[in-house]
């Protein structure tokens, strides 16, 4: 009410003094002489604000920092081996309560060691239950294996991201409660928010957003988290603390959202004449339910949002790699490769797959997330096929970006990510010329050796986390694992 009587107040007195500085003018200049100024005015006004406009993209971009790469970095899109709605699917099917749901635009992913995990709270549906009911826990599901490991946690939430509470003269909602404990100069992302499990406690976790202003721009950077605890509590962590606090660990501490903005942003660097009359950039261009960037685990272990870059127009080849640091809140900073020669594009992996698979019913299925995968300096796409409900995985197709080779998994039975894993290095070593040399026939064994050890770490690496599960778990019941 305080904000609608301010604005009101402030509109009566732009409306009285306007009306004021016109009598005034019209004794001044007479009738023809003002409508002719006004209309002058409204013009220069016009034109002025169109240029500021196209200008503005321009000016914001100019403060994104760029660093180029000599080479790309090695990404692993293998261990988000389902795809986004296929999760959701898995996880609507585990909510048997009428007047709870999931729901699809809610969900984030993070990793726990080489486990990439999908996530969800079980919120109420529809309006009347928004108002009487609460959040029933949340929804964990495995994305590195198909049939997907899904665990729900079921424990009464205070809020929901859908949750409203009817007070005397307004709705109270999580977003508001966010922003009063944040203040009103930041603004939560709640379509990013994280759900976690911390020391048998749900919290969930919203980035708040501040802005980067000048005269004719404005970017989206980081404050820090709105974390919000099972019993209502908020807790506003800035983003210097994000990297000590545990709750964080694995956590893509960037949000995706902003990512985007700044890569959308950076477009506009080569300046109005290029960008809007030679086209000189590049575009963005997203496949299937789940838009670009894509969440991916590095060999060092680091998470990058990556986005694949293709020039306008009619041109669909792969131009730009681009990387930003999940874990890189300070400074706005983008990780450049540009590719040295034309390889497969993201918008046409769609078409390679469909070519791959013709006695498929393509009006059935459905293409999700063509990923990138680094494997001994090739590019790969990993892309999955499912039916039109997400449920059914048809097939994860593995595509040689430089040679549009095609590796296809079809899933009749459990499997990992290690075993497309394997299966692109069995491929790669059938393709092997039997003429080569002894020296390049040392170099591919040297090689695969290398990604056969790499491979061993990873199933170390899951091996002890999976120890440690076992381990937590029997010290905290006294019992031994069943």
């Amino acid at each position: 009410m305080y904000g609608v009587a301010s604005l009101a107040v402030l509109a009566a007195y732009w409306f009285t003094a306007g009306l004021a500085a016109l009598n005034y003018a019209y004794r001044l200049l007479g009738r023809r002489r003002l409508v002719a100024y006004i209309v002058a005015a409204a013009a220069m006004l016009a034109v002025a604000l169109g240029l500021a406009s196209l200008y503005a993209p321009v000016a914001a971009s100019r403060h994104v920092e760029v660093m180029s790469l000599d080479e790309p970095i090695d990404v692993n899109g293998l261990k988000c081996f389902i795809p986004l709605m296929t999760a959701y699917a898995y996880a609507s099917g585990r909510i048997q309560i009428p007047t709870h749901r999931v729901y699809s635009e809610d969900s984030y992913v993070y990793y726990l060691g080489n486990h990439s995990v999908y996530n969800w709270i079980i919120e109420p549906e529809g309006f009347w239950n928004h108002l009487t009911k609460k959040p029933l826990g949340v929804v964990f599901v495995y994305g590195d294996e198909y049939p997907p490991h899904v665990e729900v946690v079921e424990k009464p939430l205070e809020w929901g991201l859908h949750s409203k509470v009817f007070r005397l003269l307004f709705f109270d909602t999580l977003e508001r409660r966010i922003v009063l404990a944040a203040g009103l100069r930041y603004k939560p992302l709640l379509e990013d928010n994280i759900e976690i499990l911390h020391e048998e406690r749900i919290y969930i976790l919203v980035p708040l957003v501040t802005w980067k202003r000048g005269l004719l721009y404005s970017i989206p950077i980081l404050y820090g988290y709105a974390v919000v605890d099972e019993d209502g509590g908020i807790e506003v962590v800035e983003k210097d603390r994000l990297a000590s606090d545990p709750r964080f660990q694995g956590m893509p501490l960037l949000p995706e959202a902003i990512a985007r903005s700044w890569v959308e942003a950076y477009r506009y660097r080569v300046g109005l004449i290029e960008f809007y009359l030679h086209h000189n950039t590049y575009v963005i261009r997203d496949i299937g339910t789940n838009p670009q960037p894509y969440l991916e685990q590095g060999a060092d272990s680091r998470l990058y949002w990556v986005f694949v870059a293709e020039p306008p127009g009619e041109t669909y080849s792969t131009r730009y790699i681009i990387y930003v640091e999940a874990s890189h809140v300070e400074g706005l900073q983008l990780l450049f490769y540009e590719f040295p020669e034309p390889v497969i594009g993201i918008s046409k992996v769609e078409s390679y797959i469909k070519q791959a698979h013709p006695i498929y019913d393509w009006g059935e299925l459905s293409i999700e997330e063509p990923m990138l995968t680094m494997l001994n300096g090739t590019l790969y796409w990993k892309a999955t096929v499912t039916t039109k409900d997400y449920r059914g995985l048809v097939a994860v197709d593995i595509v040689n970006a430089a040679t549009s080779e095609i590796t296809s998994l079809q899933p009749r039975r459990h499997i990992t990510y290690l075993d497309a894993l394997q299966a692109i290095l069995g491929h790669m070593a059938i393709e092997e010329h039997p003429a080569k040399s002894l020296e390049e026939r040392i170099n591919t064994l040297e090689h695969r050796i290398a990604e056969v050890i790499k491979t061993l770490e990873e199933i170390q690496q899951e091996l002890q986390e999976l120890q440690r599960m076992v381990s937590n778990t029997t010290a905290s019941t006294g019992e031994p694992p069943r």
